[in-house]
């Protein structure tokens, strides 16, 4: 849970989404309608996610103990990034959003699709490479799991351009309270609480009332504990850099390297008509 849960907080959640197994399913095509309509303003961006060493000393806690969680940096590295660094090409308007994976991210296969609208039910994932795709559902998300987080963000009075936008950096410390499952043991040792720090440089080029649906949608999209306080104010991330106790000695570095107005169609946020559904790796059939 806690890669996910990293992994979640920057490159916005949706890619919880476990591999597709290939196979098809014993249901027809199942080929989601593109509905006609206006387009809608909104927003195209590109992502670069990648998980960073920043201390390369033996990870040690306030009483000179070794941390019980020195090897965890490398564990998330691993599994979050396998192949370094990731790109990620998002299209947020109106009420839906795609995201599209460059590379490997987490457990989704190289290339991989994200369609979410939000209100519905599941949320689809498509694999280009065999022209599949397959539903999950939407509450498989974090948000819907742990509690109302204590965050804190602080102006540094900091500016700098990052991808033709004037940033701003601010300071932020989140506390997520872990729930533990009635009838559950944990270890004495296992947190009950998560605590992330981090920096975020953020703009506020898009504040403006033509964008009010893509903030809405951006902090329903992400389902993460507190995102609401990291985008108020129509403020949109530009670059993150994220750290916390689980993680010694590592930080996830979002930054985002392109951004601009978009006005997409409805297609862009549909299945395509030649994909064939197949079932979805939780098994079953939805």
């Amino acid at each position: 849970m806690d890669v996910v849960l990293l992994g979640s907080l920057i490159a916005v959640l949706l890619l919880q989404a476990p591999p597709a197994s290939g196979r098809p399913s014993t249901v027809a095509r199942e080929p989601s309608a593109v509905e006609a309509g206006p387009r809608v303003d909104g927003l195209k961006t590109t992502i670069r996610m990648s998980v960073v060493q920043i201390d390369s000393g033996l990870p040690m806690m306030a009483d000179g103990k070794p941390s019980p969680y020195g090897n965890f940096g490398p564990l998330i590295k691993q599994l979050l990034t396998p192949d370094g660094a990731v790109t990620i090409d998002y299209v947020i308007a109106g009420d839906r959003s795609r995201a599209e994976v460059k590379g490997r991210l987490a457990t989704l296969p190289q290339g991989s699709i994200v369609l979410q609208r939000i209100g519905e039910d599941t949320i689809r994932v498509l694999n280009p490479g065999n022209k599949t795709w397959y539903e999950i559902p939407a509450n498989q998300n974090l948000g819907t799991l742990l509690g109302t987080p204590d965050v804190t963000v602080e102006p540094a009075r900091e500016q700098t351009t990052i991808a033709g936008q004037t940033a701003e950096r601010f300071r932020f410390r989140e506390t997520l309270h872990i729930p533990v499952p009635e009838g559950s043991t944990l270890p004495p040792d296992f947190p009950k609480d998560l605590d992330l720090s981090g920096d975020l440089w953020s703009t506020d080029a898009f504040s403006g009332s033509a964008y009010t649906a893509v903030f809405r949608t951006l902090q329903a999209f992400a389902a993460i504990p507190g995102i609401e306080a990291l985008t108020a104010g129509g403020r949109f991330p530009l670059r993150v850099a994220l750290r916390s106790s689980i993680m010694p000695g590592f930080e996830i570095r979002s930054e985002v390297t392109a951004v601009s107005a978009a006005s997409p169609d409805a297609a862009t946020f549909a299945v395509p008509r030649d994909y064939i559904k197949v079932q979805s790796p939780g098994g079953g059939e939805r």
